[in-house]
């Protein structure tokens, strides 16, 4: 047992490197459920018109997610190893990769918006609605690309604490914005779910001025000149794409999966749907953990394979993942105590209510488990074994939880609670792959050390 647990400079690191994420996603979870009661005051169609088009981002937000951290995986060990030349092209790389990504979904889904809106809903008032949101938020991915690229590389180097001044500041702004503008607060015009892709749009722009402002005043160690944007070695350029690629595959094929999960809720009828969404954002609340360890795995797993110390990285990483697992427990606990009356915060029907309530509570006692899994992913990532989190994650949750899904949605009369139940219950199989993937000890390399790029 004593392996499992680090002595106090452990855990002094990783709060250090790990509160200010879980912090600033708790802060940013919370104001999406202040979000998601304005807007679902406007009744339950405003609801789910407004995550539908969320679904939709959400698939672009991990696309992008997963090309970027297969840079980011060189990120963390560069920086480790000290090697800045090449940190600064991982950085190039990432800015060029997300606008590429953000400009190509804002092609498709200002042509074929509609259509993707109805894979969730035939009901026409959701489509409309959804559309009318869209055609305003799909700008916000732009100034949104900036943002991720520079926060990403500012947590793969340890640097936090900037990142949850920003977030404050533009959650506090989009919250503003938006009680002004959704409901017409003080003189300003009511504009319903418009006014909140207006806040959106707003506060993204802000926070990406913000990261710049950021970058240029304390990413030294990563930030570059505009005209060497393009300046990436061709044998660093190709690692970084061979790293990259599993991982945005795993990225597209999770949140498509997502998507299919979503979309056989939605069978059970609209109710279904909205309780699936209130589910997810009321979740979220005690799942920002994940980001946090994340975070903590790529600094001190990744910077450590980077200076070399593989032993050490290896023992870091035990320690890290039972930490995910114990905090995720007592995270659990407190989402399971909230399902009693936070749902009530809502204005919906109490079928809804109900559905979400049953839903949260299998969230809160699966959370050990998904934590596990999660803490195994960022570990077998930190190291480069991109192929074993593509088959462990969305290899497995395409071959077994997708198609389980999928045929019990049509071929079965199962309410929504029974479906969420079968679904969070497949992680427990992942575990024991994920497990055996890790104890194969494929993912403890110093990545920059290697002889392919120098």
């Amino acid at each position: 047992m004593k392996h499992l647990i680090g002595d106090k400079s452990f855990y002094k690191r990783l709060i250090a490197v790990a509160l200010p994420i879980v912090v600033q996603q708790l802060i940013t979870s919370s104001v999406q459920l202040v979000d998601n009661i304005m807007v679902g005051s406007l009744g339950e169609l405003a609801i789910d018109s407004v995550a539908a088009v969320n679904q939709l981002y959400f698939i672009v937000i991990l696309v992008t997610f997963g090309v970027l951290g297969g840079a980011g995986v060189y990120t963390a060990q560069y920086f480790g190893s000290k090697d800045f030349d090449k940190l600064k092209q991982t950085f190039r790389f990432k800015m060029i990769a997300a606008l590429i990504i953000v400009f190509l979904s804002f092609i498709i889904l200002s042509f074929f918006g509609s259509f993707f809106i109805s894979l969730f809903t035939d009901n026409q008032e959701i489509i409309s609605g959804g559309m009318s949101y869209l055609k305003i938020v799909r700008f916000s991915m732009i100034p949104w690309a900036f943002s991720v690229s520079i926060s990403f590389t500012f947590r793969e180097i340890g640097i936090t604490k900037p990142l949850l001044r920003i977030s404050l500041i533009t959650i506090l702004t989009n919250t503003l914005l938006n009680y002004l503008l959704i409901f017409g607060n003080f003189g300003f015009p009511q504009l319903g779910i418009e006014g909140a892709a207006i806040a959106t749009l707003i506060s993204r722009a802000l926070e990406a001025s913000l990261f710049v402002i950021l970058a240029i005043k304390k990413g030294s160690v990563f930030n570059t000149k505009v005209k060497d944007m393009f300046k990436i070695n061709p044998v660093v350029l190709k690692a970084i794409i061979i790293m990259a690629l599993p991982l945005m595959l795993n990225e597209i094929l999770w949140s498509t999966g997502q998507t299919v999960f979503i979309e056989a809720y939605s069978t059970r009828g609209e109710n279904a749907y909205a309780a699936a969404n209130i589910t997810a954002t009321i979740s979220q609340l005690v799942f920002v953990i994940f980001g946090g360890m994340s975070t903590g795995i790529a600094v001190m797993v990744g910077n450590t394979l980077g200076e070399n110390k593989l032993e050490q990285a290896r023992a870091n990483a035990k320690k890290l993942i039972f930490a995910s697992v114990v905090t995720a427990f007592f995270m659990g606990v407190i989402l399971f105590i909230l399902s009693y009356f936070i749902i009530d915060i809502y204005n919906v029907l109490d079928e809804t209510k109900a559905y979400a309530a049953f839903n949260i509570r299998i969230n809160a006692i699966i959370i050990p488990i998904v934590a596990f899994n999660i803490a195994m992913y960022f570990t077998l990532r930190a190291g480069g074994d991109t192929r074993s989190t593509l088959i462990m994650d969305s290899g497995y949750m395409w071959v077994i939880q997708v198609p389980t899904i999928f045929l019990l949605s049509r071929v079965t009369d199962l309410p929504i609670t029974m479906l969420f139940l079968i679904v969070q219950l497949l992680e427990i199989p992942k575990m024991g792959f994920a497990y055996a993937r890790y104890k194969k000890g494929n993912w403890i390399r110093n990545l920059s050390n290697s002889e392919k790029l120098t």
